[in-house]
């Protein structure tokens, strides 16, 4: 008896355990949002004490402060303005940042995708933003109790605040967007013209930051013995290895200022000026990336560097395609305020003051609007030539319908048993002993549907596949039968709707 007991409770004990182990939680754990708050934050502190040790460790100097340092790198790679010896640097590297951000990006879009619910995605991104602003207010902390002993002042704690939760809320946005875009679409209505528009929009951010990134390394291939000039003024290897990563750091700014050139804004390194054709010399902060910066003006050769927005623009016109001239004008809309905002946003992080030489980088509103009325213009001429060549930029589904080839298609295996007969007024009554021979089972006078009629073209919409129309006359079993029949293709009704 007692051993009967005991398998009793053992298996109501081990039939709970199972139950608990199948039931999946509601809400994310309290531990999985502790992660996305603090893996980010936790494990570039860790980096940058590293690279701060080596760098204080090259350089031959004390390790007293290094606290202090690592929580001004924590600020600086915010893109929180620091002050340094009384001078406020406000233009900060952006190789750092990006790789933060996508770091930021993969943690909230690994925790994002076991869960089921907007309200458990919204937990995940509060987290993610939670942390880091929890880390910068102990940056700043740490940084006015190292005042003292430090050359690094004491930040701003309302801009720290919000450099951060821009950084960072670009990171978790991107992220989770995945995740939350297409609940989004299952209950509000987004127009299908404007999702084209937004993805071409951001194509061409894209197209135009690597049009950037080949200008700059025009420039570096022109200005090189400037450059290693510029280098050489490190005086020693530690000097020369450091300005080398100080430029490769510096290198997205660069780029982001060689795309707002392209599109016809003006460009400012310390006290020079740079625009497409012009070049005011001035004093250049003494980074040697920036000794790509020309010395004077290029004249008509400049001028080419508009052949990127005017190509990116062209592109976008072609990408947003429409036989409805309306649609196609807003999509080209769409694509063109995308860009021009995702420029702003990224002008504005490029940039910033440094200190008594003036300010560096792109005027943001001004390459917005700037890169806005390239791919508006541009893209409104694509439209307008498609729309007055009628047809001659033709949208998907009509592409389609032109390339569909019928001989093609009654090759494939699926057409494999069909005989096509050529002569329309051919009789095509087969004897009862050759309908025998083909399929036993085959009832050659079934119950006629009276509303039925035998010559009814069927169009491509309404025969729905290989069969169907011999299925809706005979409703027997005909699946595995030989059928004789007559294909006729129904005259082109193709519609004038919207490509997308």
């Amino acid at each position: 008896m007692a051993s009967t007991t005991e398998s009793l409770a053992t298996r109501l004990r081990q039939g709970r355990v199972n139950r608990r182990a199948e039931r999946q939680p509601v809400r994310a754990a309290t531990w999985d949002l502790l992660k996305v708050a603090l893996l980010v934050p936790a494990v570039t502190t860790v980096l940058l004490a590293l690279a701060v040790t080596v760098t204080k460790f090259l350089a031959g100097g004390s390790f007293g402060g290094i606290g202090a340092q690592t929580a001004a790198a924590w600020l600086a790679v915010n893109q929180v303005p620091l002050t340094i010896g009384g001078v406020t640097v406000g233009v900060l590297p952006l190789v750092p940042t990006l790789a933060m951000i996508a770091a930021a990006a993969v943690v909230t879009a690994r925790a994002s995708r076991e869960v089921e619910t907007l309200h458990e995605v919204a937990s995940i991104a509060a987290a993610a933003l939670a942390g880091p602003l929890l880390w910068t207010a102990l940056a700043l902390a740490v940084v006015a109790d190292g005042a003292a002993v430090s050359s690094i002042g004491q930040a701003a704690p309302l801009p720290a605040f919000g450099h951060t939760l821009a950084v960072q809320l670009i990171g978790v946005a991107i992220g989770v967007g995945r995740r939350c875009l297409q609940p989004l679409f299952d209950v509000y209505e987004f127009p299908v013209t404007d999702r084209v528009g937004a993805r071409a929009g951001l194509l061409a951010f894209l197209g135009l930051f690597a049009g950037g990134g080949v200008l700059v390394a025009a420039g570096i291939v022109a200005e090189w013995g400037r450059i290693g000039l510029l280098i050489g003024e490190g005086h020693s290897f530690d000097g020369y290895l450091g300005l080398t990563l100080l430029s490769i750091l510096y290198l997205p700014n660069v780029i982001i200022g060689a795309l707002g050139i392209s599109v016809g804004a003006t460009a400012q390194a310390g006290t020079a000026t740079v625009d497409a054709l012009s070049v005011a010399p001035g004093t250049v902060p003494p980074l040697p990336i920036l000794g790509i910066l020309p010395g004077h003006s290029l004249g008509g050769i400049g001028a080419l560097v508009f052949v990127l927005p005017v190509a990116i623009g062209l592109l976008v016109g072609w990408y947003c395609r429409s036989v409805d001239l309306i649609k196609h004008l807003r999509a080209v809309g769409v694509a063109a305020a995308v860009c021009a905002a995702l420029i702003v946003l990224s002008c504005a992080l490029a940039s910033g003051g440094a200190g008594e030489l003036g300010r560096v980088g792109v005027s943001a509103p001004l390459a917005g609007v700037y890169a806005f009325a390239w791919i508006a213009v541009t893209g409104a001429v694509v439209a307008g030539v498609g729309a007055a060549a009628g047809g001659l930029l033709p949208s998907p589904r009509r592409r389609h319908a032109a390339d569909f080839d019928l001989d093609e298609l009654l090759a494939s295996e699926e057409f494999a048993d069909l005989e096509i007969i050529d002569d329309p007024d051919a009789d095509y009554d087969m004897p009862d002993d050759d309908l025998d021979a083909v399929d036993p089972d085959f009832d050659p006078d079934p119950d006629p549907d009276p509303d039925f009629d035998g010559d009814e073209e069927l169009s491509a919409d309404d025969s729905g596949g290989p069969g169907r129309g011999a299925a809706a006359g005979h409703p027997g079993d005909q699946d595995d039968a030989e059928v004789t029949a007559e294909l006729r293709i129904a005259p082109d009704r193709r519609r004038d709707g919207p490509g997308h």
